[in-house]
């Protein structure tokens, strides 16, 4: 009698680990194809009241018309998407431009950029942290040379 017992709870334990496989299994097809055709990018903003920042995780476009690095820029300034984040730049803040030469970007930002208000950093810490970002999500850029309404921000 407990043979049978034992043997019944093991079909349900076999019938609950199958359940149990197809649903991982499912989840892993799900959060895969719906990644197909992004890339992972990792945004980094300061945190308000704090000294910290955060990391944010965005799945962007594979083959935006602007290019790549165009598109992270404009989506860097869009600023985080968490509780208590706060943007790099003033928001309103846009990119004139952005073209890569020899590991070298080059960025043009908006005078909004330069107004830093809304609760934005400090102008270096906004340009220090703007160019970690970069380097972080495309080794291939070695230098950047970033200008605010035309004008060249050193480091």
């Amino acid at each position: 009698m407990n043979y049978k017992i034992i043997l019944s709870n093991k079909k349900i334990l076999l019938k609950l680990s199958v359940i149990a496989a197809i649903v991982i299994v499912l989840f892993l097809a799900v959060h895969i194809f719906s990644h197909l055709g992004t890339d992972r990018r990792v945004f980094i903003y300061p945190v308000s009241g704090s000294s910290k920042n955060q990391k944010e995780v965005r799945y962007l476009a594979s083959n935006p018309v602007q290019g790549k690095i165009w598109y992270y820029v404009d989506e860097l300034l869009l600023g985080p998407s968490f509780y208590r984040g706060r943007p790099l730049f003033t928001l309103g803040t846009r990119v004139d431009y952005c073209f890569l030469r020899d590991k070298t970007l080059y960025v043009g930002l908006s005078e909004e950029a330069a107004l830093q208000g809304s609760g934005s950093r400090n102008i270096e810490e906004s340009v220090s942290l703007f160019k970690k970002n970069i380097k972080k999500n495309f080794a291939g850029i070695k230098y950047i040379e970033l200008f605010i309404d035309g004008n060249f921000i050193a480091d």
